[in-house]
């Protein structure tokens, strides 16, 4: 190392490491607040999904083209400008919502502060790159990585409680304050930052030839396909698989996580002095064993193991991988630079590919698979190299030719379907949950393009049907609200008549304009003396309808349509009506918990314990609908002991608050449309008044509740439910 440099490594290891990982983490918190609080606007906006997708790709595709750009800087004009311009560019961002506060605007600074981020990783990995060597340039890597990693676990709590209140403006205000603080840090120990992270002349070769460039490449890349698999699709898997409070799901989604910031600085130190290429490659084949087993997980000490095990592999592998990168040449930020974007490039095509099989194949499980593949195939470049490196070529060459063909076996291992030659089970994502499709009859190419042609009609009646979607029948209704009139769809029509009906047999009890309240993010959370000025906006009543022209109109402004309480049916009705018009005779439509089956065949459907693990017991039936409700899908727990009351989405219209007659309702009806809309009437009723309700207008239905206390309630006709063995 040059005598400059030197004096460098000792002026920042001794004084300038901790205010350089400081104004990291503080820059990495500003972007972590911002970045994850902003789907909780989108929601709240009613932007739909264009928006938020668009802007989430937009902001990595902005952190993947300045991270080589920005390295390239450092190299030639040192860290200080890059780190200093970014943050400072970031703390002025909130003027641009100042000056025109709408959606579009908060999507333009999340770009910008992809570009910011982007910066900030590279360049403060590029001046301790240069300015570190030996076993102390992986231990500090490993403090880097646990300070960037830990702001995707504070940021979003953070950016949570800032939003409570439903106004950005706290926000921006803290996003800002952290960059300030980051600028402020940087300013600090700007004299002391390397004033080029070229160790020599850029002209000169570099240290690594093309293929130790390739292998680590193509390892990060792999690396970041898992990452990104796991933050788009591990979520729905955990709800596909185990029906948890969002609390508990989201404890679990953090596992992984969570294990890789507390293991890092351990892990980072302990292997420090190990060759790097081996110690990358382990760390990354044990995150891909990991997301293989998650595939096949269905239970919450698997999922545990699991993402501790990817944890582990992760903080394994980051630190070495990071020294691999800076010792690739002399420019450092260029190197690293590029290695950022390979990671990135990872970290947008997992989601994509994700996305892509699960259509393809039908299964969850399936991408976890195929991803944990090819990042094991991507590993094994840089095991070849580290095995050459300690002198083990041959056996190196031996473990790869071994290990690629063991992992190509497992590829059709993992694109099998779980079907047996009497039934074809086909899953997708839609409505924010699984659904799945169990048909009876064989797998066939017929079975297949139905089951593909159900899950499309299904994603359309979604995007029609939801209040999120502002360019739905739905959205565009309550986007209008008080204005005009709205022109729906024939399905939209039929199922806000159908809900009004409802809303007047039920005399309010099910209110389709709830939607007032219910379109507030985490509207269950809040004090109900929030919604006291909203009572006058939910009124069935005033709700106006013309059959003539599929027209609706909300009369108030702020008044909202929300079709929660039995769009999902009405979709899995659809759902049912394409299969049987495509000529299949029997078969299952399941969707987060809700059934519709159909055909000369009797369905056993088991009933969720509401308050613990597994199920209460079974029911038998036939050309019927099961729905469900309960306080366990979406809430929050009593905040003292005193209050007893579990706040959840399922709101009494006349109270203005989480219904607490029940704590779960199971009920079967000829469709799964009144299914779904029954289930949550009969909770907000109770028993009593429930039975009478169905008796009087639905008599060929029947509903079961589950009480505070845990008793059971059920109508006279409802099947009966056979205890589990």
């Amino acid at each position: 190392m040059p005598i400059h440099n030197q004096k460098l490594s000792q002026n920042l290891t001794r004084f300038n490491i901790p205010l350089l990982m400081g104004a990291v983490f503080a820059a990495s918190m500003g972007t972590g607040v911002f970045t994850f609080t902003l789907p909780l606007m989108n929601l709240d906006e009613k932007a739909g999904g264009m928006w938020l997708g668009s802007g989430f790709a937009g902001y990595f595709l902005a952190k993947l083209l300045i991270a080589p750009l920005s390295g390239s800087y450092a190299d030639t004009h040192g860290s200080s400008k890059p780190l200093l311009i970014s943050c400072g560019l970031a703390f002025l961002l909130p003027l641009l919502y100042l000056l025109h506060p709408a959606i579009e605007t908060l999507y333009a600074i999340q770009f910008i502060l992809g570009l910011c981020a982007g910066t900030v990783r590279t360049v403060s990995m590029a001046a301790i790159g240069a300015s570190l060597g030996g076993e102390k340039l992986s231990s500090r890597f490993a403090v880097l990585s646990a300070v960037m990693n830990s702001s995707f676990l504070l940021g979003p709590l953070l950016g949570g409680l800032l939003y409570i209140d439903k106004d950005y403006l706290p926000v921006l205000g803290t996003m800002s304050a952290f960059m300030g603080l980051a600028f402020i840090i940087f300013t600090l120990c700007a004299k002391h930052l390397p004033t080029h992270t070229a160790e020599h002349d850029l002209t000169e070769e570099t240290s690594a030839g093309p293929r130790s460039f390739i292998s680590i490449m193509a390892a990060l890349f792999g690396r970041g396909m898992g990452i990104g698999s796991l933050i788009a699709f591990y979520p729905v898997l955990l709800k596909s698989s185990l029906q948890l409070s969002p609390g508990s799901t989201a404890l679990l989604f953090s596992i992984p996580s969570l294990t890789t910031v507390l293991l890092l600085p351990i892990l980072g130190k302990l292997l420090a002095g190990f060759e790097r290429r081996l110690t990358t490659s382990t760390g990354m084949l044990i995150s891909a064993l990991a997301l293989y087993i998650i595939g096949s997980c269905s239970t919450i000490p698997g999922f545990m193991f699991t993402g501790i095990l990817s944890g582990i592999g992760a903080a394994i592998s980051m630190p070495p991988s990071m020294a691999v990168c800076s010792e690739l040449g002399c420019a450092k930020g260029r190197a690293l630079g590029l290695a950022n974007m390979a990671a990135n490039i990872g970290f947008m095509t997992g989601p994509l590919f994700c996305g892509l099989m699960v259509s393809a194949s039908g299964q969850i499980s399936t991408p976890f698979k195929l991803t944990a593949i090819i990042g094991a195939i991507s590993s094994l470049f840089i095991l070849y190299e580290g095995m050459s490196q300690k002198g083990l070529k041959k056996s190196g060459l031996a473990i790869g030719v071994l290990s690629t063909l063991t992992l190509l076996m497992l590829v059709p291992h993992s694109l099998k379907q779980n079907n047996t030659p009497q039934t074809y089970r086909y899953s997708d994502v839609a409505m924010g949950t699984v659904v799945n499709l169990t048909i009876p009859g064989g797998d066939n190419s017929e079975t297949k393009k139905a089951a593909k042609e159900t899950v499309a009609i299904m994603h359309h009646l979604q995007k029609d049907l939801d209040h999120r979607n502002k360019r739905g029948s739905v959205g565009r209704v309550n986007h209008e609200s008080g204005k005009k009139s709205v022109r729906v769809s024939d399905k939209a029509f039929a199922t806000i008549k159908r809900g009004l009906e409802i809303s007047e047999k039920s005399s309010g009890s099910f209110d389709i304009t709830i939607g007032a309240i219910t379109t507030t993010p985490f509207y269950y959370a809040l004090d109900k003396s929030r919604f006291a000025g909203h009572k006058d906006l939910i009124n069935y009543r005033l709700l106006e309808i013309d059959p003539a022209e599929n027209k609706v109109f909300l009369p108030r402004k702020g008044m909202a349509l929300d079709l929660g309480g039995l769009a999902k049916g009405t979709i899995i009705d659809a759902a049912a009506d394409h299969l049987k018009s495509s000529g299949i005779k029997t078969a299952m439509v399941e969707a987060g918990g809700d059934f519709m089956v159909f055909g000369d065949r009797e369905w056993t459907i088991g009933i969720r314990n509401p308050r613990g693990k597994g199920i209460l017991g079974h029911i038998s039936v036939k050309n019927s609908a099961v729905c469900g409700s309960g306080d366990y899908y979406q809430f929050i727990t009593p905040v003292s002991k005193e209050d007893k009351t579990r706040k959840h989405h399922i709101f009494d219209p006349a109270l203005l608050q989480s219904s607490a007659e029940s704590i779960a309702t199971t009920t079967v009806a000829p469709d799964a449309e009144t299914a779904d809309a029954l289930a949550t009437t009969v909770f907000i009723m109770g028993p009593e008044k429930g039975s009478e309700f169905i008796e009087k207008h639905f008599p060929n239905c029947s509903a079961m509740w589950v009480l505070p206390n845990m008793t059971i309630v059920s109508t006279k006709n409802f099947p009966t439910i056979k205890e589990q063995k």
